[in-house]
């Protein structure tokens, strides 16, 4: 879809409630459902100390994907004396079901100081000891053991999730993360995970393939980490039927996404491709982008945008904070390493959280911020997921502010009636 330093999208749709009338359901068609759960997201609250205490035990939730691919879970233990001792366990299927190969990295680590590449990140000095390598088949690659990713790390306490720094596609310092580790005693695969060592590996349980289908709307789950300072959260809107999609990107200053800086809304066509050879369960996309808004939400990328002189971003000189304005017709902007039409090699892949809600991944950008824009630049990892919000449809489509029909449809995902009663003079109490 969109690059602009992996950008991201936001779209705003149509939810469902049921307002009881007296003994008849009516329903309420609301189209904030997906910006409630974005909303959420801008105002939680996230405790994290610099530099962090990692001490402890901590081990992936779920079979993680790296650029390649590789396909591995990671048990890693930290101990009082800034001591470490890692393993990573590699496989041949997504799945984490087929273990290839097992690596014990042992060493040290000492945090230092609040990341300047990373805002809300500690910056780590880190030295290995001892690498030891068990091969689980005929022969195996071996694994970079040099832990760079422990060069960069966040710890948020309320969640008990450890962020390490990204394994990028190309050798660098981290400038985002990688999935969170989780305290060992967390979850199911947890357990699984935490109770393995070098010469048994964890095999993680079969799960059925799901079929990848982009119909809905779709949010962030956490507020994301991309290279280039950036923190976001995206809503990806999906039509099937005419293979045409819509989003917003949302970009702020700060790791927990409270502060905006400016808001990109694109639009076009996309078209699936063959399922991926590279990694069993996902398919390729198509995406071009054939109509951009932005929107700056603060002074600094105002002045910014009005710098640009002709026609490299919309109006010379005519951007004002909060004020969306149209850059198609200027091919994008310039100002955002953004130009149009574009078009991307996507790959996307299904799953599903502890909770059963359905998730929806899509590829990682090369880690300078390039855009996948050839079939061989497509990419062999995920992005963090995306969470179902709405499932769309004909209700969402009309996009009508405020409806009432009756019927017994039934939302996606249910949510609870709201019992209120009408007064004679039409109120609602």
């Amino acid at each position: 879809m969109l690059s602009l330093y992996s950008l991201v999208i936001l779209f705003s749709s149509v939810s469902l409630c049921v307002l009881v009338l007296g003994s008849d359901p009516v329903l309420l068609d609301q189209r904030n459902r997906c910006h409630s759960r974005l909303k959420q997201l801008h105002g939680q609250q996230v405790t994290v100390h610099t530099p962090p205490n990692i001490t402890g035990h901590w081990v992936s939730n779920s079979c993680e994907v790296r650029p390649g691919p590789e396909f591995l879970t990671r048990s890693y233990r930290f101990f009082p004396d800034g001591s470490f001792q890692a393993l990573q366990f590699f496989y041949q299927d997504p799945e984490c079901s087929e273990p290839s190969s097992s690596l014990l990295i042992r060493g040290s680590v000492r945090p230092l100081r609040g990341s300047w590449l990373v805002r809300g990140g500690t910056e780590s000095e880190v030295h290995v000891s001892g690498v030891q390598l068990r091969c689980l088949q005929t022969a195996c690659d071996p694994p970079d053991p040099s832990m760079q990713e422990l060069t960069l790390m966040r710890l948020e306490l309320r969640a008990e999730e450890l962020f390490l720094g990204d394994v990028q596609t190309e050798r660098a310092q981290p400038a985002g993360y990688q999935s969170p580790l989780r305290s060992a005693k967390r979850c199911g695969v947890c357990r699984i995970v935490s109770s393995a060592d070098l010469h048994h590996p964890p095999v993680l349980p079969a799960r059925s393939e799901r079929p990848v289908r982009l119909q809905g709307d779709w949010v962030s789950t956490r507020c994301e980490v991309r290279p280039g300072v950036l923190f976001l959260t995206r809503q990806l809107t999906f039509h099937e039927d005419s293979q045409t999609w819509t989003g917003q990107y949302d970009h702020f200053s700060d790791p927990v996404c409270r502060h905006p800086t400016f808001s990109i809304s694109a639009s076009g066509r996309y078209t699936r491709g063959a399922p991926s050879a590279a990694i069993r369960g996902a398919v390729e996309f198509t995406f071009t982008v054939t109509q951009m808004t932005v929107t700056p939400m603060d002074v600094a990328t105002t002045s910014l945008l009005n710098v640009f002189r002709g026609r490299e971003c919309g109006s010379e000189g005519s951007w004002r904070r909060g004020v969306p304005q149209d850059v198609t017709w200027t091919s994008g902007c310039a100002a955002l390493g953004v130009r149009l039409p574009h078009t991307e090699y996507e790959l996307f892949r299904a799953g599903q959280d502890p909770s059963g809600h359905s998730l929806l991944y899509n590829g990682q950008r090369p880690s300078d911020g390039s855009s996948p824009d050839r079939p061989e630049r497509r990419p062999t990892s995920f992005q963090p997921p995306l969470t179902r919000c709405s499932r769309g449809g004909r209700e969402r489509e009309r996009e009508r502010p405020f409806r009432l029909s009756s019927g017994s449809h039934t939302p996606p995902d249910p949510i609870p009636a709201l019992n209120l009663t009408l007064t004679s003079d039409g109120m609602i109490v």
